[in-house]
């Protein structure tokens, strides 16, 4: 048993049953707060919505979200991701799975949307009016319930999935200049298939 594990032992007996079945009572809501910290930022997020919540997974989730850019955003932009899984309120980090799901940092999202400048972007992201590819311009966004796939957790993380999680999405150019941020709140749950039903 490692330290972590040896950790969430000792929480696990340690806190009191009342806290836990207060947890159980509470609804699970998405809340999301704008964290950039620099007022000139280009990126603001006004509004961000989705359900269902919990997050079923697999599943579907909608999302709908709103916002504005100030100005174009450059050509090269890094976008870290942060997620934390809480544990009876205690976070820990969810390290990043084969560079793609979990807390990953993708140095340049631009590279990997150049395959759109020369044809039309995808279905899905044209029926919400959505741009796909490099360089982003000023102006007002907003998507309604654009449908996100949410795959299934394999292994031992699938095991530990249910649960509370906080993620939070930085935006930067390439000298390090934060453009952008965003925090979200929920909860996900693992999908049940049973005998007689599943959700």
């Amino acid at each position: 048993m490692d330290c972590r594990q040896l950790i969430l032992a000792v929480l696990l007996f340690c806190l009191p049953p009342s806290a836990l079945s207060r947890r159980k009572r509470e609804k699970a809501t998405l809340r999301f707060s704008d964290c950039g910290s620099d007022p000139n930022r280009p990126i603001h997020f006004q509004m961000v919505k989705a359900h269902p919540i919990p997050v079923i997974v697999p599943g579907t989730l909608y999302v709908t979200m709103a916002g504005n850019l100030t100005a174009d955003l450059p050509r090269r932009l890094r976008v870290e991701l942060s997620i934390m899984k809480y544990f009876f309120g205690f976070p820990f980090t969810v390290p990043c799975f084969r560079g793609k799901i979990g807390s990953c940092v993708y140095d340049n999202i631009c590279d990997s949307l150049e395959r759109f400048e020369g044809r039309r972007c995808p279905r899905t992201l044209r029926q919400h009016g959505l741009q796909c590819h490099c360089p982003f311009h000023a102006g007002h966004f907003s998507v309604q319930d654009l449908p996100l796939n949410v795959p299934k957790v394999q292994g031992y993380a699938g095991s530990l999935l249910n649960g509370d999680y906080k993620l939070m999405l930085s935006v930067y150019d390439e000298e390090r200049v934060q453009l952008g941020c965003l925090e979200l709140k929920f909860s996900m749950k693992k999908r049940h298939r049973g005998w007689l039903f599943k959700i």
